[in-house]
């Protein structure tokens, strides 16, 4: 960039100017049944609701998880299993393009996901400690890719891309002092 002393120098400016209103309504619904005990099998189900005003959208995204504790184990373990759909509406960032105008026809990004794994209890000398892993797959369409450069993040504002995300996942939580 050239150097002109006390004018900053831009290489690339975005300008806009709209007026809006905004109106979300959430919330969700979730129940938890206990089918035997002991024996531990619960089953959670629930869907979680969203209405975006600005690009009338109303999404409902069910969930379910099914977890088991077996009853005569010698080990504290719980095993789960999810599946549902997970939407997440745009921000007013997400809806600016680069070159400053605003998409708001913008949908929202959404995933279809499982995930299954487990969770153990247990004790390493006289100290409690809880290991859990998750295996997941999630597949995602109506995505708003982005660019980043160094510590700027510039989305496209455009539903134009499809991903998906597969991994394990593992964590051991303890007290150590």
């Amino acid at each position: 960039l050239p150097y002109i002393l006390g004018q900053p120098a831009l290489s690339n400016t975005a300008r806009s100017n709209d007026t809006f209103s905004l109106t979300r309504l959430t919330g969700f619904i979730q129940d938890n049944i206990l089918f035997s005990d002991p024996g531990g099998v619960t089953l959670q189900g629930g869907i979680r609701y969203n209405y975006n005003t600005l690009n009338k959208e109303l999404l409902l995204s069910p969930r379910v998880g099914l977890s088991w504790k077996p009853a005569h184990s010698s080990k504290d373990i719980i095993y789960r299993i999810a599946a549902g759909i997970y939407d997440q509406p745009p921000f007013f960032r997400e809806m600016l393009r680069p070159d400053g105008s605003l998409n708001k026809d913008l949908k929202a990004q959404r995933s279809w996901q499982v995930v299954a794994g487990f969770e153990r209890n247990f004790k390493l000398g006289d100290r409690p400690f809880r290991w859990t892993t998750e295996a997941y797959y999630k597949k995602m369409s109506r995505i708003d890719p982005y660019d980043i450069n160094n510590v700027h993040i510039q989305y496209f504002g455009e539903n134009k891309a499809k991903a998906y995300a597969a991994g394990i996942e593992t964590r051991l939580i303890g007290e150590l002092v």
